[in-house]
């Protein structure tokens, strides 16, 4: 626990923010942290950093992008100080400054979610891109309550730290009712490019639904589905599975050739997880091209039904956006706004719920 006067000089620290606050590392208790890799170091990293020395050099950089990680913690508080320091600046010009690199604060309770803040980082003064280093405080309404806070789609964190009032209590957060993560495998449109905050990413959406913690391993450009990948999913403790690089196979043969077996790497370790598994929800780009590719999904799964497996599904990508405003549901052709990625939800939340809460 720290004060002000105890945070790095570096930051420049907001005028509203108490003087008097004590501040928390999340990474240490009664803070819970969710989404990421437990490595000793306590590293904000989405994979064990001995496994990532195995992954290719995309991976390498955006495992440190932190999709779908969130801090979970209970406070009567009435307000909150957030200080936390970027690792880039982040200056996608496709993409929200808040959602590339900003943070999103709920309030959670088994009655359902309400945002209480959504925490848009300041640009760094003369150049392109974010400040490394931000503050900002935010009321809070007191009486214990439970948060979540969720953190940069595309950016990672060198430190955060959450202030709260000297007399607060601060205790660990609500655990969600489905404990173990549904884990989702992608590519940038699974890590959530291009959300306008970082909690509309359609996986953090989702879970939020269904009440889940999720692992997100959404890699832009560099989910391809390398076995050493399956291998790893398949260790993990999950409640669901999500399949979903369509966009980043370079070719309909490289996703031939490795779709049905990083499927049956999973499905060997797993023999009854619900496994789903999607094509790219961007149809309309090249509809000849994308069918081809649909259809090798769609023949992973048929293969599976042959075998009798009953707790796989399928998702046909060309329904994600719908039959009218399609063009509404990217930024670029490619990448989901907001409404595309609630239409995606709605889709993946049709097939799960029920499978989840049966």
């Amino acid at each position: 626990m720290k004060r002000i006067e105890d945070i790095d000089h570096h930051f420049k620290i907001n005028a509203d923010i108490p003087r008097d606050y004590r501040f928390f590392d999340p990474r240490q208790e009664p803070m819970q942290l969710y989404g990421l890799a437990p490595n000793d170091q306590g590293s904000y990293c989405r994979l064990p950093l001995d496994f990532l020395k195995e992954c290719n050099d995309g991976v390498k950089v955006l495992a440190w992008h932190l999709a779908g990680a969130c801090v979970r913690f209970s406070t009567d508080a009435r307000g909150l100080a957030v200080i936390w320091s970027l690792k880039d600046k982040g200056n996608m010009p496709h993409f929200t400054a808040c959602g590339q690199s900003g943070l999103e604060l709920f309030e959670e309770s088994d009655e359902g979610v309400v945002q209480i803040r959504n925490f848009i980082p300041a640009m760094d003064t003369g150049s392109c891109g974010c400040a490394l280093n931000q503050s900002a405080f935010t009321p809070l309404p007191g009486g214990l309550r439970h948060y979540v806070l969720y953190f940069p789609l595309y950016n990672g964190l060198d430190e955060l730290m959450l202030g709260f009032p000297p007399d607060a209590r601060v205790e660990k957060g609500r655990t969600p009712r489905i404990e173990k993560p549904i884990v989702f495998y992608g590519s940038s449109i699974t890590q959530g490019g291009c959300a306008a905050k970082v909690g509309s990413c359609y996986t953090t959406l989702l879970c939020r639904r269904l009440d889940a913690a999720q692992i997100n391993l959404g890699f832009s450009g560099s989910g391809r589905g390398e076995e050493n990948m399956a291998r790893y999913i398949a260790s993990l403790d999950m409640s669901a599975f999500v399949l979903d690089y369509d966009h980043n196979a370079p070719t309909v043969e490289h996703l031939e050739k490795t779709h049905e077996k990083f499927f049956n790497i999973v499905r060997e370790a797993h023999p009854d997880l619900p496994i789903v598994m999607m094509s790219k929800p961007d149809f309309d780009s090249n509809r000849e091209g994308n069918a081809l590719r649909r259809n090798v999904i769609a023949r992973t799964y048929a293969h599976a039904l042959e075998k009798g497996d009953k707790n796989v599904w399928f998702i046909n990508g060309e329904s994600f956006f719908g039959n009218h405003d399609r063009e509404l549901c990217t930024v670029d052709g490619c990448h989901p706004t907001s409404l595309g990625f609630v239409r995606m939800a709605d889709v993946v939340e049709a097939v799960l719920r029920p499978v989840l809460y049966k």
